[in-house]
């Protein structure tokens, strides 16, 4: 996919230099944008809606390549999507990915922390729920729920994307709910183990919705 309306985006937030572009000469045989999380099927964007007027999806440049200035045309045909799952949906569905602006990164400048949720349940019956699933509280292990400070780890989980599928679980049992707001009751606030940069190179498969927080971000 060739880039030739470049211009400068700063994100003021993360003091990150990004490039607006557009993806008017996208070419479904040949690009690839990688995905890695399920979108929320009640935050769909419904019919009726016009591409053109959406804000710009982030997508990042792989590491072996590094975009410095907006001089000149810029090709690639590997990004990965960071931000704008639903957008991307979308406008893939009315095969109207060309309509998309977007804002592209260096890999380099890609943070990921966890995103936080929210516990539905009593401080007990979360603990007790946690147990019953084989987390207790440990200060050994790589992977884990941290929860009041504490590292909650489970054995017999062995990687990240299994972390991610018990959330998951979660999730749709309404035990937890992802929040934009981290000033709410830290009490009640529980977040997991996050994602290397890294680890996204790697992805097979779609994380469950909201597993990851990434900046820069709009």
């Amino acid at each position: 996919m060739k880039f030739t309306n470049i211009k400068n985006y700063y994100f003021k937030l993360d003091s990150v230099n990004g490039f607006l572009a557009d993806l008017s000469q996208f070419n479904n045989e040949i690009d690839h944008i990688k995905l890695h999380e399920e979108t929320i099927a009640k935050n769909e964007i419904q019919s009726g809606v016009d591409v053109s007027n959406f804000e710009p999806i982030v997508l990042s440049l792989y590491p072996d390549i590094i975009l410095s200035n907006v001089s000149g045309s810029f090709e690639t045909e590997k990004l990965i999507l960071l931000d704008g799952h639903h957008r991307w949906k979308y406008a893939s569905q009315l095969n109207l990915i060309d309509k998309l602006k977007c804002i592209l990164i260096n890999f380099k400048d890609v943070k990921i922390k966890s995103y936080q949720f929210s516990i539905n349940l009593g401080t007990d019956k979360f603990l007790n729920f946690l147990n019953s699933e084989g987390y207790s509280s440990s200060n050994h292990g790589s992977i884990g729920i941290f929860y009041s400070n504490e590292m909650y780890v489970n054995k017999n989980i062995s990687n990240i994307y299994e972390l991610y599928k018990f959330k998951k679980t979660m999730q749709e049992k309404e035990i937890i709910t992802p929040i934009l707001d981290e000033k709410e009751d830290s009490s009640k606030l529980i977040k997991f183990t996050s994602l290397n940069p890294d680890e996204l190179l790697n992805i097979n498969h779609l994380l469950p919705p909201k597993s990851t927080w990434i900046t820069p971000r709009i």
